[in-house]
C-alpha cells in the first residue's frame, strides 16, 4: 500500500512539475499549453486504466452449493412438481391442498423440500428459479 502511495506521489510531482513548464511556456506559445496539458491527460488516462486493471481482483465464487447444480425435474418426486406447478399458478396452499387431495401439512412440508432443492426461501422466489431452470413450463 506504502508503495503505491508513493507512486501516486510521485506522480503528483511530475503532473505539478509538466503544469509549471506548461505555464512558462505558455506566455511564449499557446500552442503548446495545449499540447503539454494534452500529454498530461494522456498520461493520466492511461495510467488510470492500468492501475485500475491491475488491481481489479477477480469475481470470488459463491459458496452456496445450491446455485452451482443444475437442478432438472428428475431431482424433484412428481407430488413435488404438482405442488411447484400449482404454486407457480400462483395457488395458495389450501387451494393446492384441495386439488391434490393431501392435507395442508402435506403441502408445506412438500414446499419446505422444493425450497431446499432450489435454494430459495419463499414461494416468489421458487416459482422464478423454476421457470429460470425451466422445471415447469
Amino acid at each position: 500500500m506504502l508503495s503505491i502511495i508513493l507512486r501516486y506521489g510521485a506522480l503528483l510531482a511530475v503532473f505539478l512539475i509538466a503544469v509549471e513548464t506548461a505555464q512558462r511556456s505558455y506566455m511564449t506559445n499557446v500552442d503548446r499549453f495545449d499540447m503539454y496539458l494534452a500529454l498530461v491527460a494522456g498520461a493520466f488516462l492511461l495510467l488510470g486504466v492500468l492501475l485500475a486493471n491491475k488491481l481489479r481482483k477477480p469475481a470470488e465464487p459463491e459458496d452456496n452449493k445450491a446455485h452451482l447444480s443444475v437442478l432438472d425435474r428428475a431431482d424433484f418426486s412428481e407430488r413435488e412438481l404438482e405442488v411447484l406447478l400449482f404454486l407457480c399458478h400462483g395457488y395458495p396452499n389450501s387451494e393446492i391442498a384441495d386439488q391434490l387431495g393431501i392435507s395442508g401439512n402435506t403441502v408445506k412440508t412438500h414446499l419446505k423440500n422444493i425450497y431446499g432443492k432450489l435454494g430459495v426461501t419463499n414461494r416468489t422466489q421458487a416459482a422464478a428459479e423454476a421457470k429460470l431452470l425451466k422445471i415447469v413450463g
